[in-house]
């Protein structure tokens, strides 16, 4: 019994062996001859798959883990096509760190249907500390952004110091330690180096280890593009990227090398066939390669050689041949279109012409007895692709002809006719200009005509033409090969100046005039602009315009600023030109010089003085004239008179004191005030005109007098009965002087009728009353009454003719010592009993006081006496 279940046992693992030989699984499908490396600085690992594995109809899967200095840092899967098993496989991993810096190992296992087998190992292990110390890795290139790791291997018995990056700009970076003798510095490389390398510097103690880094791009050429000169080679073109200046990019065209030649250009000889093609151009570095693609057909990609032997032939007065020859025979079976420079010394002219296999070309049109340069350059024209380069210059002078026609002109100076015409240029004179011709006829005399000829460089005449007949001048230019066309101009009255004709003021824009008139129907052949400047008309300058144009804008090389020039608009017409409008202007107002007032002079009236100064010649006038300014400086005090006439030439200053005075008179201009010029002047008191008045006041005085005094006397009785009236005599009545008895001294004893008043008593010194220095009394009057006044009116002793009358300014009379004195007569003899004398103890002087203020008033303003009072 024992040995039957031994023997199903046995069969049993024997059944069971077969059925797992017959149908693999993953354990029959672990890596055999693992192998791990260092391959260009990558791990790399290979191994072999188990040929029984071929019957799997399932992916096999492959684990793999990565693990530096024991500690796993990757983790991948690789899966296995059923037509890989039977071959060596292999898997690459770029580490994080150099290979050398520290121990690298792979396991791998694999995987079927989600039953894993067993790991697999391989180690490779780092490098040991040696007698230096080791940095790596050495020598290697980077790419711009990546992140980069060095390690420092420090000798057993040092001690680590520091480890950095020098000769590079500051970049991010960090450190790590591995094991006891291996670091690590980890940086960010943003940048490349330009020009040299980036140094890694490790420090242990004393020691010091490092390597070399470069930091550059991968390749990153573009934009390839391919054509054909000669259908027997490929030419291509590229835009070249970046490159590490210690590691270039090689390129390859087709394959081939294109060491040795320029960057970014690579020939290949080639058969160029018709159809599109691919045109590829490969580029590498250490860091990468990149490949560039053109498909296109170069048959219709041809850039031409340039023209040879260059030849010209057939050269006359006006025509010209170019010939030249191709390097390449097919360019003779090519539609071809090419274009001929030729140049004239100044201008270059570009002509283009086509034809199959072009090869020569008639030039037309030149400059008799002209010096000219001409080259070529071709392309194809059916399939256009680019201008070949230009052939090499060829050079030919033509041969002279006669003078191109003459350009004319007329001006009007000084009562004739200036005839003008502009000096012929170089290439308009076709050889040396002899001299000129000028004839004119009077229209009216179309018989007779009259010749004048002016030695070349001279270019006017001036003929003696009436301003009332009709004429036709011509003028023709001379040369050696013969004479020119006639130019020809109609000469008439309309042409002349008109004095009713307004001249109008234009302003200069941009270094020119700018210049607009009115559409004229009848201007059959445009208009003519002439100008000169105001300092000589000689020198006139013209500019002909189409009929379709009615404005223009004139520059000349000849254009002064601060110069005033004449502008005119003529129509021209088929027969003589006519005026149209004048205009005057600046190109540029400038500033009036100082000083330009000339021979100024002063005239004074009382207090008014005037300037007056010579009129500013046009030619020197370098600005317009809006008007002038005086103005008269006496001390702080400035007076300013002007003046808005720009034609005045003296102006007045009004009302100024007797001093002295500076006069400045200026013109004003739209640059300010201009020209200023001073003239010093000392006013004084005009006795002349003094006496002059005085005189003028008198006699207007005295005719004024005797007028009055004539109308007076024709109406003397009317007045004098209008003025004073009779006055009643006045009568005296009763006791009036008291029964005192005063001593006088009468001269003589005198009997009166009729008492009449003749004068009164004056006062001695002593106080006394006497009559024509005679004593009356001899006792001291210190007072009188009504009484004694009427006594001494009624004393027939008192025969003085003169009354002294002190004016009371009662009545309107003057002070005391302006005493007037008057006779009484007939009209003052009545005194009224009322009237009365009061004496001024003051003035020591007898007042009269009469009652019959009008009538004693009337008296006393007949005959009153003023002395004379200023």
């Amino acid at each position: 019994m024992t040995r039957l279940l031994t023997v199903m046992v046995l069969f049993l693992l024997v059944s069971a062996t077969r059925v797992t030989a017959d149908k693999p699984g993953a354990h029959q499908c672990e890596p055999q001859n693992m192998l791990l490396s260092n391959v260009s600085r990558e791990l790399q690992v290979t191994w072999e798959v188990h040929a029984s594995c071929a019957s799997l109809r399932d992916q096999l899967i492959y684990e793999l883990v990565v693990l530096v200095e024991d500690k796993p840092v990757h983790q991948e899967e690789f899966a296995v096509m059923v037509d890989h098993i039977g071959s060596t496989l292999w898997w690459s991993w770029t580490s994080f760190l150099p290979l050398e810096c520290a121990s690298h190992s792979v396991q791998i296992r694999s995987r079927y249907k989600n039953q894993p087998g067993p790991w697999a190992t391989d180690t490779l292990p780092g490098l040991e500390p040696s007698a230096e110390i080791q940095v790596y890795p050495q020598d290697h290139a980077f790419e711009v952004g990546s992140r980069a790791s060095f390690c420092c291997i420090v000798p057993l018995g040092k001690t680590f110091s520091t480890m950095f990056l020098s000769n590079y700009r500051e970049a991010p970076s960090n450190m790590s330690m591995v094991n006891n003798h291996t670091y690590v510095l980890t940086v960010d490389l943003l940048w490349p180096t330009l020009v040299s390398d980036a140094d890694v510097k490790c420090k242990a103690q004393m020691d010091e280890g490092g390597s070399c880094a470069v930091v550059g791009y991968r390749p990153s050429d573009s934009d390839l593009l391919c054509e054909t000169r000669d259908f027997q080679s490929v030419q291509c073109f590229w835009t070249v990227g970046p490159q590490i200046f210690t590691h270039p990019t090689k390129y390859w065209l087709l394959e081939k090398s294109c060491n040795g030649q320029p960057k970014g250009k690579c020939s290949q000889k080639i058969k160029v066939d018709y159809g599109k093609r691919n045109w590829t151009l490969s580029a590498r570095n250490v860091l990468g390669s990149v490949e560039l693609v053109d498909e296109a057909d170069l048959t219709k990609r041809v850039y031409m050689y340039a023209p040879g032997h260059m030849t010209a032939s057939a050269v006359s007065a006006r025509n010209v041949t170019i010939t030249w020859t191709w390097r390449v025979q097919q360019y003779n079976r090519l539609n071809l279109t090419c274009k001929i420079n030729l140049y004239d010394g100044t201008t270059n002219i570009q002509i283009e012409m086509s034809d199959i296999g072009l090869h020569s070309v008639v030039l037309n049109g030149l400059i008799p007895n002209w010096s000219y340069s001409a080259m070529v350059q071709c392309a194809t024209e059916t399939d256009f692709w680019k201008w070949s380069e230009w052939s090499e210059s060829i050079s030919f002078h033509t041969k002279g002809d006669i003078p191109d026609a003459l350009d004319v002109w007329m001006h009007n100076v000084n009562h004739q006719t200036l005839i003008i015409w502009r000096l012929l240029e170089d290439h308009q004179s076709h050889g040396h200009i002899i001299d000129y011709e000028v004839t004119w006829t009077d229209l009216a005399k179309a018989e007779q005509e009259n010749k004048i000829s002016v030695v070349h460089p001279n270019h006017n005449v001036a003929l003696n033409l009436s301003t009332f007949q009709k004429y036709i001048v011509k003028v023709t230019a001379r040369n050696t090969y013969g004479s020119s066309d006639p130019s020809q101009i109609f000469i008439s009255s309309q042409s002349q100046d008109r004095p009713e004709m307004s001249t109008l003021r234009i302003n200069g824009t941009g270094g020119g005039f700018s210049l607009s008139w009115a559409d004229i129907v009848t201007a059959s052949c445009g208009y003519i602009l002439d100008w000169y400047p105001v300092s000589g008309s000689s020198s006139v300058e013209w500019l002909k315009v189409p009929p379709s144009n009615t404005s223009a804008t004139i520059y000349s090389k000849n254009f002064k600023d601060g110069v005033r020039y004449i502008l005119s608009v003529y129509i021209c017409t088929e027969e003589a030109p006519v005026l149209l409008e004048k205009r005057e202007g600046y190109v540029k107002e400038q500033r009036i010089p100082d000083n330009m007032f000339k021979n100024m002079r002063w005239q004074q009236h009382a207090s008014d003085v005037t300037i007056t100064w010579d009129q500013i010649s046009l030619k020197e006038q370098s600005a317009h004239i809006y008007g002038y300014a005086l103005n008269c400086v006496h001390e702080s005090t400035v007076l300013r008179f002007t003046t808005d006439d720009p034609e005045a030439t003296s102006l007045t200053a009004r009302k100024l004191n007797i001093t002295s005075y500076a006069f400045t008179v200026s013109a004003l201009t739209s640059e300010g005030e201009c020209g200023s010029t001073t003239l010093n002047v000392n006013l004084s008191i005009q006795t002349d005109n003094l006496v002059s008045a005085i005189i003028i006041s008198l006699g207007t005085t005295f005719t004024l007098f005797l007028l009055i005094t004539v109308v007076c006397y024709r109406r003397w009785a009317c007045i004098k009965q209008k003025i004073y009236p009779p006055i009643p005599e006045p009568v005296l009545t009763g006791k009036w002087l008291s029964p005192q008895v005063f001593p006088y001294c009468p001269k003589e004893e005198l009997t009166v009728a009729v008492p009449k008043l003749h004068s009164l008593p004056r006062m001695s010194k002593d106080g006394y009353i006497c009559q024509r220095d005679k004593l009356i009394t001899s006792t001291k009057i210190d007072s009188f009454d009504s009484s004694l006044k009427k006594h001494i009116l009624q004393t027939s002793s008192l025969t003085s003719t003169r009354l002294n009358v002190i004016p009371n300014p009662v009545y309107g009379l003057n002070t005391a010592e302006n005493m007037a004195q008057f006779d009484l007569e007939t009209e003052c003899q009545d005194f009224k009993e009322e009237d009365s004398i009061d004496y001024h103890p003051q003035l020591k002087h007898l007042i009269y006081k009469p009652a019959d203020t009008d009538s004693i008033m009337s008296c006393v303003s007949a005959y009153i006496e003023v002395p004379h009072s200023s």
